[in-house]
């Protein structure tokens, strides 16, 4: 074999080679920064504890909208491609956060806010199989998405998958900066009409 042609063979491995680190050391910083809260993981979620003492904001499931569920995309590798599409939702918001959310059309939601939306199967569901959440932080935590925290539970309310100023939230969710980053397509239609 001529040499020039080993000499492109072992330049084109070392090149493959490298090229696949970058991509693994890639996908590590992506991991890391929405890290899956390990050592939580049989511990319930104090900041959502109780959640269903709080205000329910739509009295039935709503199927989420059409519009909202195309924008989503895979949360993490290994779960679900798209944790809205074809789901209902029932959703909670705390005592800090019920002003703006039933009551502001432009809402600004104080610091402590904190939404749970529940993932249901079908209306008739009892039991999530997942819940989504976003917690309003101090100002500064997250300047690209309004403070917010965002985090992805499973159903049970005590297995974190995933926490922080995660892309795949904030993507969807900086689109509607009028409303402070929150989608409210689930509010009933007598409810959106007494927003002031």
């Amino acid at each position: 074999m001529p040499r020039n042609v080993i000499k492109l063979i072992l330049v084109s491995a070392l090149c493959l080679s490298v090229g696949i680190e970058l991509f693994v050391g890639y996908l590590e910083t992506q991991s890391a920064s929405s890290p899956a809260v390990a050592a939580t993981a049989s511990i319930p979620v104090k900041e959502i504890s109780g959640y269903r003492n709080w205000t329910k904001v739509n009295p039935e499931p709503q199927r989420m909208a059409d519009r909202t569920a195309v924008l989503c995309v895979i949360l993490k590798k290994d779960g679900p491609a798209n944790p809205h599409r074809q789901k209902y939702v029932t959703v909670y918001v705390n005592e800090t956060g019920r002003q703006a959310m039933l009551e502001q059309m432009r809402p600004a939601f104080p610091v402590g806010s904190v939404i749970v939306k529940e993932k249901l199967p079908e209306n008739s569901s009892q039991a999530p199989e997942l819940l989504t959440v976003m917690i309003k932080r101090g100002k500064g935590f997250n300047p690209t998405s309004g403070d917010w925290e965002y985090m992805v539970v499973d159903g049970t309310g005590s297995n974190v998958t995933a926490q922080g100023k995660l892309e795949n939230c904030q993507s969807c969710h900086t689109a509607k900066p009028e409303t402070d980053y929150v989608f409210r397509t689930y509010l009933p239609s007598e409810g959106a009409s007494k927003l002031k």
